[in-house]
């Protein structure tokens, strides 16, 4: 009598667990590529041509929130529902109507956009007459007017490429293929300083830059498209059922309306958006030089939960595993964990970092002591957020997307008043107000808890943590703006040190508090991590 082998699924713990690990795992990577293609960015070009690099970017990203309508967030939820009511077939329907509406979409906006060039590169234009720089400002004048229609195909063609990413990349975390996906996101990573190097030693200077920043996700979607098709054998464990299903699943639609509400807020409250509003490329070069920094700290901080918690709380929904509160509570534990204390230190040591870094982007530590505060705690809330959407509370999501509003009156008020500070308080205040609506609505719909005992251990190891830092800090030697570049090394140097006395107090402070919680301790003995023991013996 013989017997067929037999496929064994994974657990869903064990789907999350190896998720999170592969996540980790790249961070070291993924730290050196974006440190890199920041410090030449900020380094060699100039302020001004960085501000104009950030609102072409800032473009980019306004007609691709457009352009997304929503699906960059639905796609996670339903590509494995759709999968396991249809089968393939209905899955890749699925994903080739999504493509199709995007790619429809993109054709209007770049028939407008092309249309309506002369008006956008005018006001490039007018922000570059305001520079006092007579040289830069030649430069860049003569940039805008022999390589406009460039910048107009550069943008349509990195919306294109958008649209194969996003999807894609969404697919990848669908199946928890953190693996594929870091590679991926790795790749792009790595891709742009390279080019971006190569561009600056050719003397391309901010059009090759441009340039770069095509050819990189251009490869990187040529990546992506070659690991999802390496995933097509695993699909045939899936039955195929008799009748076709349809083309969009049910809800779907709905759900993307509430998702594209979602991402067109999520731009108005950004330094993308709020960088249209101020008067001149100095101005959005400090704005995008804050953001850049905290955003690099809070995505790596954030990496280990990574396209995990949309499919995590949506299989918790449907029974294969645990309770929705206690997923909860473990993903929101995890960021306390590494949020607090990377948030207090990254504000602690702004201004040193700024003046060994980028000193001619000191006044952007101020920024930064403004969105910490705001992006890590909007970070931390908006956990209960992903639980609201899964269990479709739309109405809820709704509203809170909506508060997120206040950001556009806030920037026409304070950015006047307090300038780049201003423009910044405005977005962060609203996405902490945001962040709260979903977290009390989390709470009185679905009994969600937050971790109080744990987090309070954290903020007093943080609080700890803050006094040897600060102390060190102050014997720091001042770095002036003619500082050499090996004075500079000597001062990143130091913070780093300081940087580790902070996290050896840190962890002592909460190890002796009582560490990681039980169930942590339980989840972190099961995964297979390098060093596990030593991990276990420090938390």
């Amino acid at each position: 009598m013989s017997s067929e082998p037999t496929t064994k699924t994974p657990t869903l713990a064990s789907q999350v667990s190896s998720a999170v690990i592969w996540n980790t795992l790249f961070v070291p990577l993924r730290v050196i590529a974006e440190v890199v293609a920041t410090l030449l960015k900020l380094t060699v070009l100039a302020p001004a041509s960085y501000g104009l690099l950030a609102l072409i970017n800032a473009t980019n990203n306004a007609l691709g929130t457009g352009i997304d309508l929503g699906t960059g967030r639905a796609l996670p939820k339903y590509i494995p529902e759709t999968l396991q009511i249809g089968g393939p077939r209905a899955m890749r329907r699925l994903v080739l109507a999504v493509v199709g509406a995007q790619a429809t979409l993109l054709a209007l906006v770049a028939l407008g956009f092309f249309l309506l060039r002369d008006l956008y590169l005018g006001d490039l234009r007018s922000k570059i007459e305001l520079v006092k720089d007579v040289r830069v400002q030649a430069q860049l004048l003569t940039f805008v007017n022999e390589r406009g229609l460039l910048i107009i195909t550069a943008v349509v063609a990195l919306l294109l490429l958008g649209i194969g990413y996003d999807v894609l990349m969404a697919y990848l975390s669908s199946f928890f293929k953190q693996r594929a996906w870091n590679i991926v996101a790795l790749a792009a990573g790595l891709l742009p300083p390279l080019l971006t190097s190569l561009a600056i030693l050719l003397g391309w200077d901010i059009g090759g830059v441009l340039a770069a920043s095509v050819v990189a996700p251009a490869i990187a979607v040529g990546l992506v498209i070659w690991q999802v098709m390496r995933h097509q054998p695993e699909l045939d464990v899936y039955a195929q059922p008799e009748q076709d299903t349809p083309w969009l699943p049910a809800g779907f639609v709905r759900y993307c309306g509430v998702s594209f509400l979602m991402t067109a807020t999520d731009f108005l409250a950004s330094a993308e958006f709020v960088i249209f509003f101020v008067e001149t490329l100095i101005a959005a070069a400090l704005i995008k030089a804050g953001i850049s920094i905290v955003k690099m700290m809070l995505g790596y901080l954030y990496t280990p939960m990574v396209g995990v918690q949309v499919p995590l709380f949506t299989r918790v929904r449907a029974g294969q595993g645990g309770t929705i509160n206690g997923a909860y509570q473990s993903i929101v534990r995890l960021q306390v964990l590494l949020l607090i204390p990377g948030g207090v230190g990254l504000m602690l040591l702004a201004k040193p970092v700024f003046a060994a870094m980028f000193p001619q982007y000191i006044e952007s530590a101020y920024l930064v002591w403004v969105l910490v505060p705001c992006l890590f705690l909007e970070c931390l809330l908006t956990t209960a957020h992903n639980v609201l959407i899964v269990y479709e509370e739309l109405r809820i999501i709704v509203i809170s997307r909506l508060l997120t509003l206040v950001s556009v009156p806030l920037v026409l008020v304070l950015t006047p008043w307090l300038g780049p500070v201003g423009a910044a308080l405005a977005f962060g205040l609203a996405r902490v107000l945001a962040g709260l609506w979903v977290t009390l609505s989390g709470v009185r719909l679905l009994s969600l808890r937050w971790p109080w005992r744990f987090t309070l251990r954290v903020l007093l190891a943080s609080g700890v943590m803050a006094l040897p830092v600060i102390g060190l800090a102050l014997l720091l030697p001042e770095l002036t703006f003619g500082a050499t570049l090996i004075e500079r090394l000597g001062g990143l140097g130091l913070l780093g040190g300081i940087t580790l006395v902070g996290l050896a107090a840190f962890l002592l402070v909460l190890r002796v508090s009582g560490g990681l919680d039980i169930q942590d301790r339980e989840q972190l003995m099961k995964a297979r991590i390098p060093l596990k023991q030593w991990v276990m013996r420090v938390l």
